[in-house]
């Protein structure tokens, strides 16, 4: 199920960049979190930007791992791409894997990434 999304328009500003930026290296901060603790399949929250979403996606340990092994790249639901900020590398099913390509999003994705366990 998809949740409405609080978001009045594309981030066209380099501050409204930043903050969707912002926001999506929290979400891969709490995902790298959850990732830790093991299981077969996770609920992984979205890595999108957009206020309001709260979606959660299934994905293997090795799957959320793929996607990490590159600092720029996010996973996200669906259609919650910003085409501003970024281009879909992969589309699955249940998810897409997004990379930065703005540069705040780049710099905040760079500056942000975890470091290899």
């Amino acid at each position: 199920m998809l949740f409405s999304v609080d978001m009045t328009g594309a981030p066209h500003d380099e501050p409204a960049q930043r903050r969707v930026a912002a926001r999506q290296a929290l979400l891969r901060y709490l995902n790298d979190c959850m990732r830790r603790g093991g299981g077969i399949d996770i609920a992984f929250r979205c890595e999108c930007g957009r206020l309001g979403c709260n979606t959660l996606i299934a994905l293997s340990p090795d799957q959320y791992g793929a996607v990490r092994a590159h600092r720029r790249r996010f996973a996200l639901v669906p259609g919650h791409e910003v085409v501003e900020l970024e281009h879909v590398l992969e589309r699955h099913e249940d998810y897409v894997v997004v990379e930065a390509h703005a540069p705040p999003a780049v710099e905040i994705a760079e500056r942000t990434a975890p470091h290899p366990e």
